[in-house]
């Protein structure tokens, strides 16, 4: 009687043991997962705010070239600096340009990295982007959505800073140069689309060189854009021509602190105070 109580109760103090350590063992998975999740958007939090930092920088070399006398060597520091590169104009890629194609004994297809024709002060085109690190990491349906309608609240946004100069005879001869936000939105068919929202600014040499859309001949414009067909888009734009140096200036008064703000994302008088007020002002002169 006494030997079978005595299993009786070993037994349960194994049970009860065995319990405690999967208990040990299931608190020590979620604080790994925890410290995982919260290491992984520190990661990104903080991979942001330094990508923010560089495209801050971008635009204040921007808002302090001189673009009606900028040449091929002012412009090409300011691209190699940001990580950028240059190309002929003839010689850019029509369609996304992913390499030469290799194929191996194994019937594996690879793509070696094609190395850029250098650039001559007379014709080239230059081009570089900033970006977050969200974009870069592969991720579909409901994952996507997760994560681009989550990470925003938290100060991690899909961004992209880029900027295309075209140097014409040892000049700057246009530049298009703009910030892009990603925003997962619903529309009325009930999927969830990334929209870009953003600003943009487009120079040119002259009036005339601007010669579609709202900017046609105007040496000045800011308007709000939409997108266009079925790629809608919320996007402030300004146009100016280069020789317009107080314009230029403003134009490229730009604040991005605001892609690393908590729960709200950035409005156009916090990104482009400057714009957005010239675009009030316009608007208000055409109602009175």
């Amino acid at each position: 009687m006494w030997s079978r109580l005595f299993e009786v109760i070993d037994t349960r103090a194994k049970r009860a043991d065995t319990r405690r350590r999967i208990r040990a063992t299931l608190r020590w998975v979620a604080r790994l997962v925890l410290v995982s999740i919260a290491g992984s958007w520190l990661f990104l939090y903080l991979d942001s705010v330094y990508q923010r930092r560089r495209a801050d920088s971008l635009f204040a070399d921007l808002k302090s070239l001189d673009f009606s006398t900028a040449g091929f060597a002012e412009v090409r520091d300011i691209v190699i600096r940001y990580g950028g590169h240059g190309i002929q104009r003839e010689l850019l890629p029509r369609f996304p340009d992913f390499g030469d194609l290799m194929v191996d004994d194994h019937g594996n297809v690879t793509f070696t990295q094609r190395s850029w024709s250098t650039c001559i002060p007379r014709d080239c085109t230059f081009r570089l982007w900033i970006m977050t690190r969200l974009p870069r990491i592969p991720l579909l349906d409901r994952t996507a959505t997760f994560f681009y309608t989550t990470l925003p609240y938290l100060g991690v946004r899909s961004w992209v800073v880029y900027a295309h100069l075209e140097v014409r005879n040892g000049k700057l001869d246009g530049s298009d140069t703009g910030v892009l936000e990603y925003r997962m939105e619903r529309f009325d068919s009930g999927y969830r689309y990334l929209v870009p929202h953003g600003y943009d600014v487009a120079t040119r040499r002259d009036a005339p060189s601007f010669e579609y859309g709202p900017c046609s001949n105007q040496e000045y414009r800011v308007y709000v854009s939409h997108g266009v067909f079925k790629f809608p888009a919320n996007s402030l734009v300004t146009c100016v021509v280069q020789s317009a140096g107080v314009s230029v200036k403003r134009a490229f008064d730009v604040h991005l602190r605001c892609l690393n703000g908590i729960f709200r994302s950035c409005r156009f008088d916090e990104l482009a105070p400057s714009a957005w007020a010239e675009l009030f002002r316009e608007e208000s002169h055409r109602k009175s």
